[in-house]
């Protein structure tokens, strides 16, 4: 009965530890930005395999958190909610001002594809929880301070 009981230990440990792995290897970058006073933490999406992977797949967001998507130059961006388990507000931010909301975008499933445009040139885009823009009554030309 003790062998099993060690056993069944050892199992659920291992257990543990193999489903914590990925949390403790993640290679996301991690900044705090700050839009009216309010800090958001955000994943840096600054590769073109972290900006096409996104938050696809993704159960969740912390209440204030969101995913920074940073480009190396300024065009217009078009973005797609592809595999998306929760809506989003996306804010399309030129240097260090907002250009534009789109504001509670619905998961819409892997097909058909529904297109997000900024309207205007970016070089950042940063995705949160629907919601939170008017929540903290986010507008067009607020000033974006980033490394907060």
């Amino acid at each position: 009965m003790r062998k099993i009981l060690i056993l069944i230990i050892i199992y659920i440990f291992f257990s543990i530890l193999f489903f914590l792995f990925p949390i403790f290897t993640s290679d996301q970058e991690i900044t705090f930005i700050a839009i009216n006073n309010i800090k958001i933490q955000s994943e840096i999406a600054d590769t073109d395999i972290k900006r096409y992977n996104g938050l696809s797949y993704r159960e969740d967001l912390c209440p204030v958190c969101g995913m920074l998507f940073v480009f190396s130059d300024k065009q217009e961006r078009i973005f797609v909610m592809r595999n998306m388990y929760f809506p989003l507000d996306i804010i399309w931010i030129d240097g260090d001002k907002i250009v534009n909301i789109s504001k509670n975008l619905l998961p819409k499933g892997p097909r058909p594809e529904v297109f997000y445009h900024s309207d205007a040139p970016v070089d950042y885009v940063l995705e949160v929880n629907a919601g939170l823009a008017d929540k903290f009554n986010f507008k067009i030309g607020d000033k974006v301070n980033f490394n907060q």
